[in-house]
């Protein structure tokens, strides 16, 4: 039979491990960034000016 101190170590550890879960999850699976639009029409039709100027 493991000790009193061992046992508390122990649910302190998992305790610890486990904390903050459900917020990970919440924020893996929503997302944190907002979703915005990438290619707009507007960029699509400056993507070929951009690409001289940038080389």
């Amino acid at each position: 039979m493991a000790s009193k101190t061992a046992q508390t170590t122990f649910r302190r550890h998992i305790r610890n491990k486990n904390a903050g879960n459900k917020a990970k999850r919440a924020r893996a699976n929503t997302g944190s960034t907002p979703v915005f639009p990438i290619h707009t029409p507007e960029a699509d039709a400056a993507a070929p000016a951009m690409a001289k100027k940038s080389s």
